[in-house]
């Protein structure tokens, strides 16, 4: 079985418009590289959970900041 690579998982579910996040939701972010390439799990209140190469699994801003700038998309895995 094929391993799902992150440009998989955004449209594998249906695509949401940030005003539609919801706990649960994967939410995407451009970092490395063009398109989506880093993903988390939105937790609500602009905050979402992910793992980073240098920091482990944290919890963050998602609008704001570093992320803020690297907002790519989200959706709600059916």
């Amino acid at each position: 079985q094929r391993q799902m690579c992150i440009r998989d998982r955004l449209y594998y579910g249906r695509q949401i418009s940030m005003s539609e996040l919801r706990p649960g939701d994967l939410i995407f972010f451009s970092t490395y590289e063009p398109g989506a390439s880093h993903c988390g799990i939105y937790l609500g209140d602009g905050k979402f959970i992910h793992a980073g190469t240098s920091t482990g699994v944290v919890v963050a801003d998602a609008f704001t900041g570093y992320w803020g700038e690297r907002y790519y998309g989200a959706c709600r895995v059916l």
